[in-house]
């Protein structure tokens, strides 16, 4: 009778100890993958604003014309998609100068899905983030969509880090993520090309900072054979995109 005690307190003890193991192993896994909401670096607050600082450069035989303006995008309305899901309304407006009047540019919708945010312009979805986020992971921008040809969007390693944007007037901001298109060889072959578009996404501010460029450092001759002109632009075109104010409207 003693063994036979014996044997079935060790049994309970033993399953005791499994099931506090069991539940210090979940404990800890909850903690390990519990992340940052994606939301943060994307507030998205009907009534709100951001404005950005414009300047478009293009490129024509080797010069450079520059026009600078400002952008403005509003979030004017929240609404649910045919699924049921919330998605915000923004509007685009521009002007030459902080002194003149904001004109109707375009619209375009955001939303802030589980693991993602995306946006529609034109009537094209693209991915702009996805969660969590993780240095150096990669996704496809053109999930939703089989009209265009799908490209790889990445998050730079300095997820996390701080970010001074350019300018007269930099700001730095201390919890941001870059992402960056993965563009294919023949629009950025790093010779005779360059191609890219980035955007950093700053925790609570939403996006910083955009750039999309172009650049081609090459001539054609009479032979119609490529001469490249190294560190001179021939034709292109770039533009850079940085917050410079947000509040409400």
């Amino acid at each position: 009778m003693l063994r036979f005690r014996y044997s079935i307190t060790s049994k309970a003890a033993a399953m005791l100890a499994i099931l506090a193991s069991a539940a210090l192993l979940d404990s800890c896994r909850n903690e390990s993958v519990t992340p940052n909401p994606v939301a943060d670096y994307y507030p998205l607050e009907v009534g709100t604003y951001r404005a950005y600082a414009v300047s478009d450069t293009t490129w024509t035989k080797g010069v450079a014309t520059v026009t600078n303006y400002q952008l403005r995008e509003a979030i004017t309305q929240q609404y649910a998609d045919a699924a049921g899901q919330p998605a915000y309304r923004i509007l685009r407006a521009r002007r030459a100068n902080s002194t003149a009047a904001w004109a109707d540019d375009s619209v375009f919708v955001v939303q802030p899905l589980s693991q993602s945010v995306t946006l529609t312009r034109d009537n094209v979805r693209t991915i702009e983030l996805i969660y969590p986020l993780t240095g150096g992971k990669t996704w496809r921008k053109y999930s939703f969509t089989t009209t265009r040809a799908d490209s790889v969007r990445a998050f730079d390693p300095t997820v996390g880090k701080p970010y001074t944007t350019p300018g007269a007037a930099p700001k730095t901001y201390d919890l941001t993520a870059t992402v960056r298109d993965v563009e294919p060889v023949a629009l950025n072959d790093g010779l005779y090309r360059r191609a890219g578009y980035l955007q950093v996404f700053a925790q609570g501010a939403g996006p910083v900072a955009r750039r999309r460029y172009y650049y081609e450092t090459f001539i054609t001759l009479p032979n119609q054979a490529q001469q490249l002109t190294p560190g001179v632009i021939q034709q292109g075109r770039s533009r850079l995109e940085v917050l410079i104010d947000s509040g409400k409207l």
